[in-house]
């Protein structure tokens, strides 16, 4: 083959390299789901400025999986916040929507046995959690939402018989599926500051996996001031 033939193969491999490359990075892109995560929302306790909260967790609990108690007094009815500014990408009861319809898949993850409760979307793949509310969201799906908004109150709905607030944080790039589910839980982070709850001590649930010691109970003070 001539010189100028190599040539013009050698174009055309790049050429049509450059072309996939390029379909493959819209087609992400289309997806509608960042591969990387943005940048961390600048997340607070879902709680009015000035409360402490302990943050707890247990054997079984998912690894990432925050169960907040109020340290002045009895739980239930106390106050739920929105810890950043989003979306609401879900709003209802169990596996329902507020109008009784199935939520669509990829909107509720594992948030099955949470009753009544809200996941917001703060935009570059992270949402966060809140269930075990009192009774119907103050939000509705696809509501827009402030920092510091009311979405509901403390209750003991769902797969619990005590009051308190199931919160979980999500880095959904981690999970291909976008389940808001077990493989995209991260350790949740207040104020700048990780909240210390991270395993659950059992090897049988994730997304660490790994068998050890729970993570101890924490203490902390809500920066959700106006």
């Amino acid at each position: 083959m001539s010189a100028r033939g190599v040539y013009r193969l050698t174009m055309l491999f790049v050429i049509v390299t450059c072309v996939i490359v390029s379909y493959v990075v819209l087609a992400r892109r289309a997806d509608g789901h960042p591969q990387q995560p943005g940048p961390r929302p600048a997340f607070q306790l879902p709680f009015p400025c000035g409360e402490s909260w302990s943050l707890t967790t247990y054997a079984g609990h998912d690894d990432y999986d925050i169960d907040f108690f109020y340290d002045g007094g009895p739980s239930g009815g106390r106050a739920v916040l929105a810890s950043a500014a989003g979306t609401v990408a879900w709003s209802g009861w169990q596996a329902t929507l507020d109008t009784g319809a199935p939520a669509a898949p990829g909107t509720i993850g594992t948030r099955g046995g949470l009753g009544f409760g809200v996941i917001i979307d703060h935009g570059g793949g992270w949402f966060s959690s809140y269930g075990h509310l009192q009774t119907w969201p103050e939000v509705k799906q696809d509501q827009s939402v402030k920092q510091g908004q009311l979405l509901g109150h403390v209750g003991r709905t769902g797969a619990t018989k005590v009051e308190h607030l199931h919160y979980e944080q999500h880095d959904d790039t981690r999970d291909p599926d976008h389940t808001r589910g077990n493989a995209d839980k991260v350790e949740s982070v207040f104020d700048g500051v990780p909240s210390g709850i991270t395993t659950d001590g059992n090897a049988g649930t994730g997304p660490i996996r790994t068998a050890g010691p729970v993570s101890p109970t924490q203490h902390r003070t809500s920066r959700n001031c106006p």
